[in-house]
């Protein structure tokens, strides 16, 4: 990984995914989450090039790509994490991790290679209502932006820059991604427009930039998603479940589920994305063979018909 400079004492490790870090002197920082399992070796690797040693963690949420190593460098380095309470809940152990993969089972979580030594406690909850932690002899800003997960947190460096881990994805990495995940849509996007407020220097989005204005890129996110939402509800037919709704948009977007683990995602995704339909009024629920299936209501799809009739001419209208 290379280590770049963002402003002052903050800086960031350049992989797939940026993981930032705070110097509080030459040799001793603080991480801002530590990437998945697989970034191990790389990880401890560079951080051993650049004399750093991991003293404390902050961790923006409880998810493989961004808490994979939080266990790890707390063993080896005596790392002190920082987590706020819903994601620490879901961090000390794979029973409370199936919560977040509730379509996976206990059994699947504890053999998954992608969380494999991932359970970790928490040294430090930040609380619902904390604006600023003093951690590791720093004063961090902290930004409640639920929505992606439960509770998750946009960590300020006292550099005056702000790390926005999953609150948000760049143009790029938005646009490639045909499952955007958000454990509640409404509340990821009431988020986003939370950003929008937040003042910083610098910005650094995990998935994928260092940016000095983000009010484009939150403004282009949001849209995108409100316009995506829109667009699945064509792909639904008489009715449809979560299931359904994951093999229907793998087969518009062309996705292969690779494995379970990722085909449980897709599904949570969907479902994600049916309650916030739900939540617009264009679909509702209902209970047939015992079963709970959703279909448009009565006015989307009066307006699903306005949609088709406006979109093709009239016989006869042109000669």
């Amino acid at each position: 990984m290379e280590l770049e400079q963002v402003k002052g004492n903050t800086w960031v490790l350049k992989s797939w995914e940026l993981i930032p870090l705070y110097k509080l002197d030459d040799h001793r920082c603080v991480l801002l989450d530590t990437g998945l399992v697989e970034q191990q070796a790389d990880l401890d690797e560079s951080l051993n090039r650049y004399g750093l040693t991991p003293v404390g963690i902050i961790c923006s949420h409880a998810h493989i790509d961004h808490m994979g190593n939080n266990a790890f460098l707390k063993e080896k380095y005596g790392a002190q994490v920082a987590m706020s309470l819903g994601e620490a809940g879901h961090q000390f152990s794979y029973l409370a991790m199936n919560v977040s993969n509730y379509l996976y089972s206990p059994e699947d979580m504890g053999a998954s290679p992608a969380h494999k030594g991932t359970p970790v406690l928490a040294d430090r909850i930040i609380l619902p209502g904390e604006e600023t932690i003093d951690f590791c002899g720093a004063a961090f800003g902290i930004v409640s932006t639920p929505g992606h997960t439960c509770d998750h947190i946009c960590v300020k460096t006292p550099d005056n820059v702000l790390y926005l881990g999953d609150a948000m994805m760049t143009g790029r990495t938005l646009h490639r991604s045909k499952f955007p995940y958000a454990f509640c849509m409404k509340d990821y996007l009431d988020s986003m427009r939370k950003i929008r407020t937040v003042e910083a220097d610098r910005y650094v989005v995990a998935h994928y930039g260092v940016y000095d204005e983000i009010l484009p890129l939150v403004d282009m996110e949001a849209r995108f998603l409100t316009q995506r939402m829109l667009e699945l509800l064509d792909l639904v037919g008489d009715y449809t479940t979560p299931k359904l709704l994951a093999s229907a948009i793998c087969r518009t977007y062309r996705i292969d589920a690779e494995n379970l683990r990722d085909l449980a995602y897709f599904e949570a995704a969907s479902l994600a994305y049916i309650n916030y339909l739900r939540g617009l009024g264009h679909l509702e629920a209902y209970i047939q063979d015992n079963q709970i299936l959703y279909r448009r209501t009565p006015d989307s799809v009066a307006k699903l018909k306005e949609k088709k009739e406006a979109v093709l001419p009239q016989t006869g209208r042109f000669q």
